[in-house]
Order: C-alpha cells, then structure tokens, then sequence
C-alpha cells in the first residue's frame, strides 16, 4: 500500500547536540524519509512587561510563557537543523503550541500587547518557512486572524483536546483547523472512526479548498482517560524545577501501573497503542486515518548500538529494518511489534526469514494473541466489562490500574 507521507514523528527535544537530528534523518534511507508526513517540535513563548492591575494603582511585572506541556523544546540550533531538514529533504517541520490552560494575558492585556507579541514570535518562523503549527487555541483560531496572517500554514488541533466524535472533528473543522488530532480513544474505536471518515469526506466535498486530514497519535503509553491527565500536563512543565516523576506528584501515577504491575506496559490496556498483529488490520486504520503519529520529544539518547552511522528506522526483537514498508512487503509479524528509533546499525537485516523466525514466538500471533487484536479495534477502553488483557496474558483481573 501507499506510505508516502504517512507517519508525523517526534522531534527528539532532549538529545544532546544540535546536529544529532539531522544526522540520524541525513543518513535514513529514502524509503523512510518519503513515509514521513511531518516532524514535530516544541518552542515556548516567553513575554515579559510591565502593566498596571485594574485593581492596583501599581505597576507590576508579568512572565508570559506559553507553549508545550511536555516540559522540554528543541534548542534554537536544533531548529535551524529542522529547517534544513525541511529544505534538504522536502519534510515539512511542525511547531507543537499544545498547552492548554492559555494565559489570560493573551486576551487581556492592555492593547492586546501579548496577543501581538505571539504573534510577532510565531511570524518569525513563518517567515523561514514554517507551514504547520499546532495551536491549542480555539479563541484565537475562530477570529481568523491566524489563517490571514499565514495564509499557507497548516493547523492542528491538539491531541489533548480529546476530540472524540465526528461532530467534534467537524467543528474543528470549522474552527478553522485543517489536521484534526483525534483523541487517543478512538484507537479502540473503529465504528467511530468510520462516522469521522465519512463526516470528513462530505467535509472536503463541501470545501475542496481545504485539505484538510485526520491524524491519530497510534503510540503513547498512556492510560485511556488517564484521571491524572490534565493536571499532568499542566503540572509536567516544571519538572526542570521539581522532578515531577520521581519527587513530585508524578510519582504516583503512570510508573505505578506502567512498571511494577504490567511489565512495561505488557498490557495493551495500560496504553493507548494500536495492536496491529496483521497487515489487514493496519490497512483497515489507514484507510480510515490519513496520518499516523508517534510520541517521542521525551526520547532520551539511547541508540541502538553498531558499527554504522546514527540513522533512524525500525527495531523488532533486536531486529532492524529501514522503513516500514518493508515490514509491510515482508509479512513481517506482528506489525506493531516495531517501535520508531534511531540505531547505529549498518546494514540494517536484510533476511527476512530470520526475522519472521525471531518474531514467530509472539503471544499475538497465536489465536488467543488475534481474538484480542480484533477485540481492542471496538473495545472503547472499557476495561471493567471485559479483562482480555489480563486473561491473555495470564495476569489476574484488574478493575482499575489506578489503584496499583
């Protein structure tokens, strides 16, 4: 099937040096680099200035920051080697503004001076050829401002606007964004997948003028409807102040469930990952979703090591391929046993006999490891109704991975 510009991937924010990047795309094969639709990355806002209170004859100083809840951003060198890329390598890069408790000063301030201080910043990329930005600001988006001052740039919805129906995709829609960033939810959801596919089909019939997608992030360990979601976003920006996963209040969420209970998230209910054991499966999402993106700005520098230049592909059971096309052409089973890094691997496995032989002991390639595959494309997350998970796995039921 057609991968071309199919996958958005991250950026990986917290790798040493301002070239590593670069490299790691310069030396991936062709192959890989036409699959992939976007790179990601975060920059903050930072405003300061001074303003008088409505309800104080004093003037005080305020710090506007305003930008990703990942608590990490490319380095200013860093972006001038994404912007490279895009030139060298025809990828488009993609500005992430995901936050979103947005600051009230964007709107209030006298004379709207942050609001024109935003936008001031984010011209500055576009300027040197941005063209996609997520923007989780739905006020700003419906004035319009935005699509007339960058009338070619793409918008994106975030993710954790947990967009979940096809009416909401249409409103967005209509909002103004042109990718629309499905909730984590729907990755177990194909019955409400097909509605938005068709709502977004009727969508472009009415507005060929816009091209707009649907995008679905298909791989991020992250509890379905995580209680501790939003204040983990909100709160996660600090870590670089307090360790929010080891002395903060992180500490007591996703570790506990992801870690000690289920082997790194041995339990596919303790993730929003896609579990596609077969090439029909995976078809049948990519008919339905037109890009699909993978997590990563955390990634820490930890290449596979090997004799060979840093380039990124695909590793399965200390198996590595060049792109996922050749998972794909080569039946190479079960198809989201690969996971996105980079490796210093050359040449990369060129047998796909043995590799389908490392692979042939998975638990999802037998009938019990198919029955949940089918079962977690319509399951909803619904947990307490079901326990496939566990009883596949040989685990005892759980009603709640939150009480680990």
């Amino acid at each position: 099937m057609e991968l071309e510009k199919r996958f958005s991937i991250a950026h990986f924010d917290s790798w040493p040096g301002d070239l590593t990047y670069y490299e790691a795309i310069s030396n991936s094969s062709p192959e890989f680099r036409r699959e992939i639709h976007d790179i990601y990355f975060g920059k903050i806002f930072r405003c300061n200035y001074r303003e008088q209170e409505q309800w104080d004859d004093r003037q005080k100083l305020h710090e506007v920051t305003y930008g990703n809840v990942m608590g990490v951003e490319a380095t200013d060198a860093q972006v001038d080697q994404l912007f490279r890329i895009q030139s060298e390598f025809g990828i488009q890069v993609s500005l992430t503004i995901n936050q979103l408790n947005v600051p009230v000063e964007i709107f209030y301030s006298r004379g709207d001076r942050v609001a024109r201080d935003f936008i001031e910043w984010l011209g500055g990329y576009y300027d040197r050829g941005l063209r996609s930005c997520t923007l989780a600001n739905n006020h700003l988006m419906r004035t319009g401002m935005l699509r007339k001052m960058f009338p070619e740039m793409t918008w994106k919805n975030t993710v954790n606007q947990q967009v979940t129906t096809a009416q909401q995709v249409i409103d967005y829609l209509y909002l103004g964004y042109d990718t629309i960033q499905l909730d984590r939810s729907l990755n177990r959801n194909l019955g409400e997948l097909r509605r938005i596919r068709r709502a977004v089909e009727t969508f472009r019939l009415k507005h060929p003028e816009r091209n707009v997608r649907t995008c679905m992030l298909v791989w991020e360990d992250c509890l379905p409807s995580c209680p501790f979601k939003r204040e983990h976003d909100d709160l996660q920006p600090y870590h670089r102040r307090v360790n929010y996963w080891k002395s903060g209040p992180g500490a007591g969420t996703c570790s506990r469930w992801r870690d000690s209970a289920t082997g790194k998230s041995l339990l596919p209910r303790a993730g929003n990952n896609c579990y596609w054991v077969t090439q029909q499966t995976f078809q049948e999402y990519a008919a339905l979703v037109d890009v699909f993106k993978f997590s990563g700005r955390l990634t820490e520098y930890t290449p596979l090591s090997g004799d060979g230049k840093l380039q990124f592909g695909w590793s399965a059971r200390n198996n590595a391929v060049s792109s996922f096309g050749e998972i794909l052409n080569h039946s190479l089973l079960p198809v989201s046993a690969w996971s996105l890094g980079a490796f210093k691997m050359a040449p990369f496995e060129r047998n796909p006999e043995k590799i389908r032989r490392d692979l042939s002991g998975s638990l999802w390639l037998t009938d019990a490891g198919l029955k949940l595959e089918e079962k977690l494309t319509t399951c909803r997350s619904q947990c307490l109704e079901c326990h496939l998970c566990e009883r596949t796995f040989g685990m005892p039921d759980i009603d709640s991975l939150v009480a680990i």
